[in-house]
């Protein structure tokens, strides 16, 4: 558990801010999924099981139940297992579309890498498992009330 005060404003901050940024991508998987489903999981996971369209709603619902718990501070563990879970296949689909565009030197014409932000997430996402969700989080308002470790652990 973080002690700082200050250090528990920013994990608050950067849960509420990724949670609130990885919404939209659960969000926009909904409203196309035929389009995620074609041009992701069919042309870059075509090996997965089950109905490709299975997959894109997975990730698209694992990006917004994961934010909701992710924001709030509950189940902040295994949300960041899924969450984190979804951006090890978006760094897949980056790397097989794009490869690493002459990083760390390679000038693209977006003036970003396209697997940038998934990786920041990802970055976001380990920091937040090892650290737990902080002080000001809904678990920490319960937690002496929760006795089994490996469930606090998940919490």
């Amino acid at each position: 558990m973080i002690s700082n005060s200050f250090a528990n404003s920013i994990f608050l901050l950067a849960r509420l801010l990724v949670a609130l940024l990885m919404l939209h991508h659960g969000l926009e998987k909904l409203a196309d999924t035929d389009g995620f489903t074609t041009f992701i999981i069919d042309k870059y996971f075509s090996y997965l099981p089950f109905t490709h369209s299975y997959w894109t709603y997975l990730a698209a619902y694992t990006q917004i139940i994961g934010s909701f718990f992710l924001a709030i501070g509950a189940f902040t563990r295994l949300s960041l297992l899924g969450l984190s879970s979804t951006m090890l296949f978006a760094l897949l689909f980056h790397f097989s579309d794009t490869g690493l565009q002459g990083l760390p030197f390679g000038i693209v014409e977006a003036h970003n890498y396209e697997y940038e932000a998934s990786l920041l997430y990802l970055l976001v996402y380990l920091i937040l498992l090892s650290a737990g969700p902080g002080k000001y989080s809904l678990i920490n308002l319960v937690r002496d009330r929760v006795s089994d470790p490996i469930f606090r652990w998940v919490l």
